[in-house]
């Protein structure tokens, strides 16, 4: 962060504002407010707007100065751009202050481009270090220079005025001290008039002024994170962490201020619906329901008090971690863990993982008895299950991976196969049939007369245990008479070829056919009985596709407390590693959500460690006293 853009950031903004000092002797009936220059006139809008009488003593002294006030107890409320950190907490906590933590908005700029620009529709940080910095200035003029792929244009560059909260997110996001000076600084509405008359400009400002610009400008995409890719500036990808070009708006209470007239009223009301005209007057973005949801829950003392400050971990893998950590299940998360566990080894050669892939059944049944420290599910437990892990008091903490699903590529030219229900295609693969198959008119009268050409990896794969669990309702085998092939981009490209030609792969597999660019093909719907289904990102997270398995980890925790089960939870929940998931053909599992996986993963190590701690004296004695001789 950048003081002095901090400082700038405030001006435009601190006439709505009182100033007063601050005092330690906190009046009965007013509030004290103190902090960061941005969301403090967003919470005096929010008051104005909601009709609650309370008295609000506000002052303006940034982020840092709000937290220690908040902490030293010297105020009631400080707003901030951004989460606690663990020094301020434990300020916090080392003075008897609790408090509670809401999110009331998004501050969210927006990079625009004439909507007939080609080039750089998704921008990178090498990008944006090419074009914004104080170093570009004089040296970056042409959008060649920015990357050797784009044409031969001269760059313009539009930036807020140096006074604004937009001005104060592009500085964050930029390295540097500052923007390029040579950049044109004007409003919002001058920046999109200027940008849509020039081919080579890119222009920043307010994701609101983007939006109600229509078809003037184009929005371009971020690509700050390799591990999400390219996102558009939306409440739902700042919330995700999937778009950086954003502060979040917070507000944190003393628990026991809540107690004063009108502030639990008023923080209630900034987060319902009723506040949205307050904070998009202001121009930000309103968070989401679920961000909504959090605050009211934090608010009556029923939900975390923490709910987006879970960064704020100091959980680190001991560099000399050793020890074994044994891992058994279904086969749902075989790829993903293989592939985390030989590069978790790679850096920590002295944690031993072992991961053994033989069934549910086995899996779970060693995972109850405590032989194993993680069990991998593809299906919630049986009652029978549940009560063999409660006779030897197995709890689990469980963990999403996501769901794995196998999806159909056909033959664009035969449109019979555009759609296939779950009979059909267990007609289709079935090996067991007493007679196989060989014409798609066999599989349904309806359809053409055709021969059937099927394409599948080699025998063993993961994806034809899928397939045929899914469509038979059983690991039924699938028939050998297919032409095998291990590449999917070969076995794509076999099909496109064949008239009446299908084959099946992952949907990570699908993804690198798409890149491919690979012709003549076309995704297959399943219909399970429910209609037709398209595999998507979404209808795969969420189970709506029929050839989709969960992929769950449950936790012993007991084994919580074990440092090499520990630091290989925390490595697959660490942001870098978010990549393995996707690799793993694995969908459902947002990359926002490893924050608060994170945070529940070091609550549950205290209170693992706590358990041991508690546990070990009473073993002692009980030995102790077994020993004994009796007198």
């Amino acid at each position: 962060m950048k003081s002095l853009q901090r400082q700038i950031g405030i001006i435009v903004l601190f006439a709505l504002m009182t100033s007063r000092g601050l005092s330690t002797a906190q009046d009965s009936s007013t509030v004290t407010v103190v902090g960061s220059g941005i969301v403090l006139p967003t919470l005096q809008s929010l008051a104005s707007g909601s009709g609650v009488p309370i008295a609000l003593d506000a002052s303006v002294t940034g982020s840092n100065g709000g937290f220690q006030a908040l902490c030293q107890g010297q105020a009631d409320v400080t707003t901030a751009t951004r989460t606690i950190t663990p020094t301020e907490d434990g300020l916090c906590t080392q003075n008897g202050v609790a408090y509670t933590e809401l999110l009331i908005g998004h501050n969210i700029i927006a990079f625009i481009a004439r909507p007939d620009a080609l080039f750089n529709s998704c921008l990178t940080n090498v990008n944006l270090s090419a074009i914004f910095p104080p170093s570009a200035q004089g040296q970056m003029s042409d959008w060649q220079q920015v990357g050797m792929e784009n044409p031969s244009i001269p760059l313009t560059v539009f930036v807020p005025p140096s006074n604004t909260a937009t001005y104060s997110v592009l500085d964050n996001l930029i390295p540097g001290d500052g923007i390029r000076a040579d950049a044109s600084a004007q409003d919002d509405a001058a920046t999109i008039a200027a940008v849509s008359a020039d081919a080579g400009a890119i222009g920043v400002v307010s994701l609101k002024s983007a939006l109600e610009a229509g078809g003037a400008v184009k929005i371009l995409e971020l690509n700050t994170n390799e591990s999400v890719g390219c996102s558009l500036p939306s409440t739902e990808n700042v919330e995700a962490r999937a778009y950086t070009a954003a502060d979040d708006l917070f507000v944190y209470v003393n628990k026991i201020s809540l107690e004063k007239p009108g502030l639990k009223e008023l923080l209630t009301f900034a987060s319902s619906e009723q506040a949205v005209g307050a904070i998009d007057e202001l121009g930000f973005a309103v968070p989401s329901a679920a961000a909504y949801a959090k605050n009211l829950s934090s608010l009556e003392g029923i939900g975390d008090t923490r709910p987006f400050s879970s960064a704020s971990t100091s959980f680190q893998i001991p560099l000399d971690v050793a020890g074994p950590v044994a891992v058994a299940g279904a086969t749902s998360g075989r790829p993903y863990l293989s592939d985390a566990a030989s590069a978790f080894q790679a850096s920590y050669a002295q944690v031993a993982i072992d991961v053994k892939t033989l069934g549910l059944p086995a899996g779970i049944r060693r995972y109850c008895n405590g032989e194993i420290d993680i069990a991998i599910v593809d299906a919630d437990l049986t009652d029978e299950q549940k009560q063999n892990c409660d006779a030897n008091n197995i709890t689990s903490l469980p963990i999403d991976l996501g769901n794995q699903a196998v999806v159909l590529v056909a033959n664009a030219n035969s449109s019979q196969l555009a759609c296939l229900t779950s009979d059909q295609l267990k007609t289709a693969w079935d090996a067991t049939a007493s007679k196989v198959v060989t014409n798609w008119n066999q599989v349904d009268g309806n359809f053409p007369d055709q021969t059937i050409t099927l394409f599948a990896p080699n025998l063993g794969d993961s994806m034809t245990d899928l397939l045929m669990t899914n469509v038979a309702g059983s690991d039924l085998p699938a028939r050998n008479d297919t032409q095998f092939n291990d590449d999917p981009l070969y076995r794509a490209a076999a099909t496109a070829n064949v008239d009446g030609g299908l084959t099946y792969m992952s949907w990570a597999d699908y993804q690198r056919v798409l890149a491919n660019n690979q012709e003549r093909i076309q995704l297959v719907a399943v219909d399970s009985g429910s209609g037709c289904v398209t595999p998507s990102e979404a209808t795969i997270g969420d189970g709506s596709y029929p050839l989709t398995r969960l992929a769950r980890l449950l936790v012993n925790e007991k084994s919580l407390s074990k440092p090499p089960v520990q630091s290989f939870l925390w490595y697959l929940a660490l942001d870098e590693n978010y990549s393995l998931l996707e690799s793993s053909g694995l969908t459902g599992v947002s990359f926002g959500s490893l924050l608060p996986l994170r945070d529940t993963l070091q609550k549950a190590y205290l209170d693992a460690e706590q358990a041991a701690a508690e546990a070990t004296p009473e073993a002692t004695v009980e030995a102790t006293a077994e020993a004994t001789p009796s007198s």
